[in-house]
């Protein structure tokens, strides 16, 4: 056991996330990512990603400094990388409340800082540079979590009310799109309602591939088994907010996305899609969790720079075609153990990286943390644009199987 877990009281253990009661504050928690990673929600994988945990500490500390920074905002809809976007769409924002709070106070978050166990502050470059674990210190809140049944043969969750003095998390993984990459999962929805475009805020119905002319947003499941889309009422039923605060959760998601659209553009990458979740406190809708390449969907010259190209080492599988297979069974049955069922009765896991393609994604998250932050802070790791070329000899560049 490490001297971390002989201070700390573990709060939650996930199968990427470590969740640390903080020893110096009730009121805190800490994060620790590790090196772990999960694709298509089957919790923990059999290999690791050398760096990762610690790349994604450094990225969620380097997006909520910049955007709790008020002079940040005050220029954001003005930004020449905007410039893309619907002009009308982008002038609501102008003089809407949510802007107007985050260029007199900044972007508010659970975030507070990184620190070591000992809770000695950090900076972004010594994160990189030590090898003791590093935290991500964040205002705790807490996880309402629905309750399974079956009615009528179908899975339903129950969740439950909310207490308006607590600070909790807000159920919801909140989904912003920029386009629909080939083979995204909003082209299925589209075919079987065209109609859903509308629904969205679109003017006409998209082509895969192409940028939309604003950002769109959609609604999943947060603390459900697996992740299940929602109409905007029942992501309102479940969310346990008011209509007052759904429009402010939606708006701060709209600017936020448009101000990580900013900052990754300003670097030659293009964000596709990304999610948010939020924590309501005090009656202020808060962003939470993390903001990194596992949240975001990023390419740079057709090559994907995010989870994606994880992913796309399992797309075609045996593992993912019987993945797929235990998930309907497991609906015919009314059943939550899909999981249980693919590697039981399917006979089938998630094998290991290849050398070569674990040599490429070892680099992934520092080579990541370097472009965006114009410094070295992981050493002796290739430039984005020679990392491409790397995923290029390795089979790994592929920018057409979104999802």
């Amino acid at each position: 056991m490490s001297t971390a877990e002989q201070i700390l009281k573990l709060a939650y253990d996930g199968s990427v996330k470590r969740v640390w009661q903080c020893p110096w504050d009730d009121e805190t928690l800490l994060f620790e990512f590790s090196d772990d990673y999960s694709v298509f929600d089957w919790g923990k994988m059999p290999d690791t990603i050398k760096n990762k945990g610690r790349a994604l500490a450094i990225f969620g500390a380097y997006f909520f400094e910049k955007l709790r920074n008020k002079e940040f905002w005050q220029g954001l809809l003005d930004r020449p990388e905007l410039g893309v976007f619907d002009e009308n769409f982008l002038n609501k924002f102008s003089s809407g409340k949510a802007i107007m709070d985050m260029q007199k106070h900044g972007l508010q978050s659970h975030y507070r800082r990184l620190v070591r166990k000992n809770g000695e502050s950090i900076d972004l470059a010594t994160a990189a540079s030590i090898h003791e674990p590093i935290y991500m210190e964040v205002m705790k809140a807490e996880v309402l979590r629905p309750q399974a049944s079956v009615v009528l043969n179908q899975n339903v969750f129950s969740y439950p009310a909310a207490d308006l003095q607590q600070t909790r998390l807000i159920p919801l993984e909140v989904v912003f799109r920029f386009g629909m990459p080939e083979g995204s999962s909003l082209k299925s929805r589209l075919q079987k309602d065209p109609d859903y475009a509308f629904t969205l805020g679109l003017e006409s119905i998209p082509q895969p591939g192409k940028w939309f002319s604003r950002p769109v947003l959609e609604f999943y499941t947060k603390l459900e088994p697996k992740d299940r889309l929602l109409s905007i009422q029942e992501a309102l039923l479940i969310s346990g907010l008011s209509s007052y605060q759904m429009q402010e959760l939606c708006d701060r998601a709209f600017l936020i996305s448009l101000a990580l659209y900013a900052i990754f553009s300003e670097q030659g990458v293009e964000l596709w899609d990304g999610k948010f979740e939020f924590i309501l406190s005090d009656g202020q809708i808060m962003l939470a969790d993390s903001i990194g390449p596992d949240e975001l969907r990023l390419l740079y010259k057709e090559t994907h720079l995010s989870k994606e190209m994880i992913r796309q080492v399992y797309r075609g599988s045996a593992w993912e075609t019987a993945l797929k297979s235990a998930q309907k069974l497991a609906r015919e049955r009314a059943s939550l153990e899909w999981k249980e069922i693919c590697k039981n009765e399917l006979k089938s896991e998630p094998e290991k990286f290849s050398a070569d393609v674990k040599y490429v994604i070892d680099k992934l998250y520092p080579v990541l943390v370097n472009k965006l932050s114009g410094e070295e802070l992981f050493e002796a790791h290739p430039d984005l644009s020679e990392f491409v070329k790397l995923a290029h000899k390795t089979g790994l560049a592929g920018g057409s199987n979104a999802s």
